[in-house]
Order: C-alpha cells, then structure tokens, then sequence
C-alpha cells in the first residue's frame, strides 16, 4: 500500500471482503517512533456523512495525528469519494499505476445490474494525490466538466510558461477566486502563482472539443489529468 514519503512502517490488513468496510493499519510515527493501530476507511460517502467533505477538501481526513507527540503525518491511501448527489465517484490511488487502475476497474465484474446501471451516468475518475481529489471535488462543484477543464488548463499553463520561461511547476491545480476559474501553480520552490482563465476561454474549449472528447460510454474510473489532455491535443495536431 503507497503512502506518502513522510510515513514509514506502515503495514495495512485489509480483513476479508472489506473493500469498503473500515480496515486496521500499523503505523509508526516518523518524529518519535510510537507504533500505533490506526482505523482507516476506504470509502468516504459524502452523501451520508457531509460533514467530511470538507475534511477532504482541507486534506485533514488524510491526516494523522500521533497521539504520543503530536505529529501530523500525512496517509494517502486508496480510498473512494462517493457523492451520489452530484453523481460522483473519485477513487485515490496514491502512487497509481496502469496496472492498479486495471485492477480497480476489474473489481466491478462483481458489481450487480444496479450498481453497473448507476455508474453508467456517474462521473468515474482516479485521482493519484489528495490534492488531485480537492481539484477534482472543486471541478464538480463549479458545474464544470473536468475533461475541458483540464484541456483549459493546458493552454493557461502554456501561456504562463510563455511569460515565466525556465519556471519549473510542483503542481498546477484549478482553482475559483473571487468566483474566477484560474489555476494556482506551485513552483518547485514552494511558491504559488495564480493565472485566471481568460472570459468565454471554458466555454470555447468546450465548442472545440466536445467531437474530441466524446460521451460517456464505460463504467471504468478514468485517470483525466495533463497527460491525458496533452494526447487529446498531440492526436489533433496529428490530423
């Protein structure tokens, strides 16, 4: 199980058909070495529980305090956000892989007619940090759809680089401020800059590319993040 960088000696044990029941894990702390039994759960429903959404939004769900010395550590690990109000499904694969998201996806040879039946008109994505999960719950939120937000990004960034040349980006995450789309980006440095999404930018990404992205037509999480829309533009540029 991939955790972040800052957790050490972490040792999950999932019990048996538990893919969404609570689970125990082992974990150490990184500041003074206590080990600890900790619950996690796999699943975040915020249909249920919408008091966590903004647990997940902030990162603290994924956050573990030492009760001995008091160290917060982060703990990313696979985990679903359900919110079937907005017909949302977001799974965390820290640390994805082709192969973990062949696998998530192959669970649901299991799903019943029902549940295959509601994915169907659910947007399904994998996510690989919790930073990628908040952009993602954010996207939502804001009536937009992730795949010409994503394409939209890519020409701000593009533009930002222009004015910024050499400037090497940590992350680039969608973000509202004073109720503009934009992006924050954060330098390798630790910095943030902020580059607003120019007027009618969305709206015409989306009238360009909506033949190019196609409709919804599987019931498969979907990792849609920069790579994905930089082959949606290099297969354009090709015709």
């Amino acid at each position: 199980m991939s955790l972040d960088k800052n957790s050490r000696d972490f040792d999950l044990k999932p019990g048996e058909n538990e893919q969404y029941k609570p689970v125990k894990a082992d974990i150490t702390c990184s500041s003074c070495g206590k080990k600890s039994e900790i619950t996690l759960r796999p699943c975040v429903n915020v249909s249920l529980h919408p008091e966590e959404k903004k647990m997940v939004l902030d990162g603290s769900f994924f956050v573990y305090t030492c009760p001995s010395c008091g160290e917060k550590m982060p703990i990313a690990y696979p985990c679903l956000y359900d919110d079937m109000g907005r017909a949302l499904m977001i799974y965390l694969l820290p640390d994805q892989t082709e192969e973990a998201l062949q696998q998530l996806n192959a669970q649901q040879s299991t799903w019943s007619a029902d549940m295959l039946k509601a994915a169907k008109v659910c947007t399904m994505r994998a996510v690989r940090t919790v930073d990628e999960l908040a952009e993602k719950i954010k996207i939502a939120d804001a009536g937009l759809d992730d795949r010409f937000v994503e394409l939209s990004k890519a020409f701000v960034f593009a533009q930002f680089l222009k004015q910024m040349p050499g400037f090497q980006a940590r992350k680039v995450l969608y973000e509202q401020q004073s109720g503009q789309d934009g992006l924050t980006i954060f330098s390798a440095e630790g910095k943030q800059y902020w580059a607003a999404f120019p007027e009618g930018l969305y709206d015409e990404v989306v009238r360009m590319f909506t033949d190019w992205v196609g409709k919804k037509e599987n019931t498969e999480y979907e990792l849609i993040d920069a790579g994905w829309s930089m082959r949606i533009l290099s297969t354009i540029g090709k015709e």
